[in-house]
């Protein structure tokens, strides 16, 4: 046992005073005359001894009073382990939940508004040479410095609703990444927040063992929403005029059922599609808009519901560009395949070029969103280098390996890739014997599902390797022989046909498969725009062919914000960076001096969207706290509550009840306590 103010306990002293009145009783005797005083002997012997027990117990009973209401002004105090360096200089980190969902309302107003009062009730049990940390959603650079009372009462006036939402493991690492720093000092973190559920969250959070960790959860009304959640569309690429389907989810987090939800679709502010979406309890429901007649390029969406009184979520921005042709270069050796020309030149979407491998521009690859191996004997050093690189980047690269091919030169080049290499060739017929419609190669290439199809029947294939599974999809089978296969290498897609396309070796140039898998393999490229971010995520947006000069910067303008972000050129992708700078919803321009080279949408993060919140035993299990720890929500947090969390069990009200019991003891012995008198029998003489 401790005690807060030791300085009271040179006041038990004042035990002697009851003391000192016991023994020198200044009360004045009167006398009595008896005439028999034999008979008064034996009566005041008995009284006596009566008397005594009485003075003693008052006695005691002042003693007591006394020595409990010094140790009462003493503040004695079970001392938790965790608080062995409790009366040293404090350094407290308050975090404060200013995410969307501290947004509701409870009888003392906003949980945001109730959060800013429990700090200034918590600060308030601390010294005035105390520092604090104040740690928002925001994870600001000036949150890494500490404040005075006065700063930080400050500081609170401004933290405002921010789009962030951070996990519990986050939140401790940053109090602890400024509170570990501070030595001989009593570390405390607090954290405020309505503790709302996260999502997949299972394991228990670490924290420092130095480190006194206590929670204020603040009471929510679990709330109905409905959330527009994420948008996709069936085809990868857009074209003018073209028919468009669309994806949509959206997810119910209430226990009853909703009907028919008015949604909205609207595309460079004009409305292009409209349905209503009924959706089953705790549930979501997947629907599909169909729209047309779109120009221009960029297409600037929005995907919106009417849903009250949680409207964060309401709307989807996501953004996808119209392509007026699709470039598709091929690279031969001795003399182009004319059937590869003939198929792409049935259609004026794809701008179809052929090019001699030893007159390849490798500046150009970068503009080009598919390429073609036609028939390469061998793969030259510099060029493997090129198409590595420019797979890496998101190019789409199809490999098609003739009959006098140099093996061990496609075998050096497929395995810098990542690949499955050619072994050798076998001349023996093998028949196709199955396609994986699964695979978006396939997708609207039959109707139905096709029985008895025709399939490609070879003479000669190569044997291939099996080492590549993880990227692997095999789309045309020979019995267990891979015949036609993709891989998905860095951000690119690699297809590699294992069947030559020599008319003596195959009729695959010949087969109807063969122009939709080169369509599709086009068509399939792999850098296509991101629909939309997240805000607060890892705002790396990708583009596609910018470079930039030492001395040129790009610009991302949008929503009242121009900002100036990070650029990253890597071996596989170009992307900018700009952290938190960009915190609204909504649509921004990249742009290249005046020219326009990419747009992208930024949407709320969904994590908000579901309004249910942890109890306090699970805030127990999660966070590995005791229940002391725990300040539970009341209409102000006393600087007494707040002593007894950080140095233990408080001793004072006892020690004032005994206080109090032990001096009205003494008025009731007072009182009530009589002399007992025994009667003895009368002695004649």
């Amino acid at each position: 046992m401790r005690f807060l103010f030791p300085e009271f306990l040179y006041a038990l002293s004042l035990v002697a005073i009851p003391v000192i009145i016991h023994l020198f009783n200044f009360r004045k005797f009167k006398k009595v005359y008896f005439s028999n005083v034999n008979f008064l002997k034996e009566v005041q012997i008995q009284t006596s001894s009566s008397q005594k027990l009485k003075e003693l117990l008052i006695l005691a009973c002042r003693i007591l009073a006394i020595i409990f209401l010094v140790l009462a002004f003493a503040q004695p105090y079970f001392q938790k382990e965790s608080a062995v360096n409790a009366y040293q200089k404090s350094v407290v980190s308050f975090y404060l939940d200013n995410s969307y969902s501290m947004e509701a309302v409870n009888k003392n107003g906003t949980l945001l508004d109730e959060g800013k009062r429990k700090i200034k009730d918590l600060v308030a049990a601390y010294q005035l040479n105390d520092r604090f940390q104040l740690l928002t959603n925001n994870f600001d650079g000036k949150a890494q410095r500490l404040l005075t009372k006065e700063e930080l009462l400050d500081a609170l006036n401004d933290v405002k609703i921010a789009p962030y939402v951070r996990d519990f493991q986050a939140i401790i690492n940053q109090q602890e990444a400024v509170l570990l720093k501070q030595q001989n000092s009593n570390r405390q973190a607090y954290l405020i927040s309505d503790f709302q559920q996260q999502q997949n969250f299972k394991t228990p959070i670490t924290k420092d063992s130095t480190l006194q960790l206590n929670l204020v959860p603040l009471l929510a009304n679990n709330l109905p929403n409905i959330s527009v959640d994420s948008v996709y569309f069936l085809s990868p690429i857009h074209k003018a005029k073209q028919s468009e389907s669309l994806v949509v989810k959206l997810s119910n987090h209430s226990a009853k059922a909703v009907e028919n939800i008015p949604l909205k679709l609207n595309i460079n502010k004009v409305q292009k599609a409209i349905a209503s979406v009924s959706i089953k309890p705790n549930s979501y429901s997947l629907d599909t808009l169909r729209f047309s007649d779109l120009s221009g390029t960029w297409q600037q969406a929005v995907l919106s519901i009417k849903d009250y009184p949680i409207t964060f979520d309401d709307e989807l921005n996501f953004v996808f560009e119209l392509q007026k042709q699709l470039s598709v270069l091929a690279i031969y050796q001795d003399e182009p395949l004319k059937n590869i020309e003939f198929a792409y030149q049935t259609d004026a979407f794809f701008d179809f070029s052929a090019v001699n491998q030893s007159q390849i521009n490798y500046g150009a690859l970068a503009t080009k969103q598919a390429l073609i191996l036609e028939n390469l004997k061998e793969i030259p050093g510099g060029l493997a280098q090129q198409l590595k690189q420019y797979v890496q980047k998101g190019g789409s690269l199809s490999v098609f390996i003739p009959l006098n091919a140099d093996l061990e030169s496609y075998k050096k080049f497929l395995q810098n890739l990542g690949t499955d290499v050619p072994l050798a060739l076998q001349k023996e017929i093998l028949n196709v014997s199955k396609l994986n419609l699964q695979h978006p190669i396939f997708t609207d290439v039959f109707e139905g599902s096709p029985k008895n199809i025709d399939l490609p029947i070879a003479k000669s294939y190569f044997k291939s390797s099996n080492f590549s599974k993880t990227t692997k999809q095999v789309l045309m089978f020979g019995g267990n022989q891979g015949l036609f296969n993709n891989y998905q290498i860095g951000n690119g897609k690699v297809y590699i046909s294992f069947l030559p396309l020599e008319t003596e070796a195959s009729n695959f140039v010949q087969h109807a498969l063969f122009l939709p898998i080169l369509f599709k393999t086009a068509l399939l490229a792999s850098n296509f725009n991101t629909l939309f971010y997240t805000i607060g995520g890892l705002q790396n947006v990708n583009l596609k062919n910018v470079i930039l000069s030492d001395k040129e910067v790009l610009h991302v303008k949008g929503n009242g914000f121009d900002i100036i972000p990070s650029y990253q050129q890597s071996a596989a992708v170009s992307s900018i960076y700009f952290a938190d700078q960009l915190n609204k919803p909504g649509f921004y321009n990249v742009f290249l001096k005046d020219s326009l080279q990419h747009v992208f949408a930024l949407n709320e993060d969904r994590k908000e969207s579901d309004l249910n919140f942890y109890n306090l035993t699970d805030l127990e299990n999660i966070f590995q706290l005791s229940g002391n720890q725990i300040i539970e929500s009341k209409e102000k947090i006393t600087t007494q509550q707040i002593k007894e969390v950080n140095l233990g069990w408080s001793l004072w009200k006892l020690c004032l009840i005994l206080t109090l019991v032990f001096l009205a003891a003494e008025v009731l012995l007072i009182r009530f306590f009589k002399n007992q008198y025994v009667k003895s029998k009368t002695i004649k003489y």
